[in-house]
């Protein structure tokens, strides 16, 4: 349920993934510097060179130390590329985020501590290394929309309103600030347009809004009755609001579980009768949404069309743990858990999963 939230980081990111709230992993394993300057690792970790092939990427803990991966679904391989820049004021129990700009560049952010600024770096592709850009306000939420990033303050659920920073995407100087009423619960970009959705609150009260960052107009609306909201995705600019009925009827759930989608102008709400949704997200371009959905120790990819209000195609995936995240490439859907990666191939509905070169950590 970006962070939502790149289509790698695109939305709830979807963004759970891509929120700062679900960076809040557990220290264990992660290096804590002991010097003001960079860190080195824990032990010899060798680097991969495949910047080129990689359309997505991860931060993973291998041995205590982190490092950026880079997944190639083309070869069904995952290596690391580059390892975390660490200090000794960093933070060492928020995660660093990963997301990917609607230009199709990657950025890098390190949280430190006291909610000092983040340390914001560039994947450099062509360089083959990260690129130090400066220090920015500490970054909760990247959500990269077409031509603007919101950086979404609240997603811990601690306060009674949200704060949602519009930054220029070049120089990530804040543009305007939008005060959102309700605590954040989920939050996902459009990197098709300058929108991004989110929803406050928590079941039975939840409030879906979408907004406008570039004229800084909030359309807010109820969130769906009866439904247990679980993520949220942002799709042509309207959201698409996911999660599990609330009231379940006496006996044993059902085994398999069914979707129900509704599509009105004002959004799109999929409800499944049993399980949980693990992750939504919106594929740029298209009408398309994936939800992966957990029953039992079953993980589906069910995919819909948010316009129509049909399933498309669902893929099981073999012997899945629990889904961290899921992100769009052109050549499928990606299905993060803790060690592995599946590739939903979006044609043949086949999946393929190969393991990733350590513990993820954000992505």
């Amino acid at each position: 349920m970006t962070p939502t939230m790149t289509p790698e980081a695109r939305v709830t990111k979807t963004v759970r993934a891509a929120s700062r709230a679900t960076a809040l992993l557990a220290a264990t394993g992660l290096l804590a510097a002991a010097s003001t300057g960079c860190s080195a690792p824990d032990e010899e970790i060798t680097l991969g060179k495949d910047w080129a092939g990689a359309q997505s990427y991860v931060v993973v803990d291998i041995s205590g130390t982190e490092a950026v991966a880079g997944v190639d679904p083309r070869t069904h391989k995952a290596e690391p590329l580059a390892l975390v820049p660490r200090h000794g004021d960093d933070d060492d129990v928020l995660a660093p985020q990963l997301a990917r700009l609607s230009d199709g560049e990657w950025v890098l952010a390190v949280p430190r501590k006291d909610g000092g600024p983040d340390r914001l770096y560039r994947v450099d592709r062509k360089a083959g290394k990260l690129v130090e850009q400066g220090e920015h306000e500490a970054l909760h939420a990247i959500l990269p929309a077409r031509t603007l990033i919101a950086d979404a303050k609240g997603l811990d659920g601690s306060g009674a309103a949200t704060e949602v920073l519009v930054k220029d995407a070049k120089s990530w100087k804040v543009q305007r600030k939008v005060k959102v009423p309700g605590s954040l619960a989920y939050a996902s970009a459009d990197p098709a347009s300058d929108t991004v959705c989110l929803a406050t609150g928590s079941s039975p009260d939840v409030t879906v809004h979408a907004l406008d960052l570039a004229g800084g107009k909030l359309t807010s609306g109820p969130g769906p009755k009866g439904t247990d909201v679980q993520g949220v995705a942002c799709s042509g600019g309207t959201p698409v609001a996911a999660g599990v009925t609330e009231a379940r009827p006496d006996g044993e759930p059902p085994a398999e579980a069914t979707l129900k989608i509704t599509a009105t102008r004002a959004g799109t709400t999929i409800t499944a009768d049993t399980g949980r949704i693990e992750d939504v997200q919106a594929q740029e371009g298209t009408s398309t949404v994936a939800v992966a959905l957990a029953v039992g120790e079953r993980t589906e990819i069910v995919e819909v069309d948010a316009r129509t209000g049909k399933e498309l195609r669902r893929t099981e995936l073999e012997g899945a743990g629990t889904l961290r995240a899921l992100r769009h490439t052109d050549g499928g859907w990606l299905a993060y858990t803790q060690d592995a990666v599946s590739l939903v191939d979006r044609t043949t509905g086949k999946e393929r999963t190969f393991g990733l070169p350590g513990a993820y950590v954000a992505g």
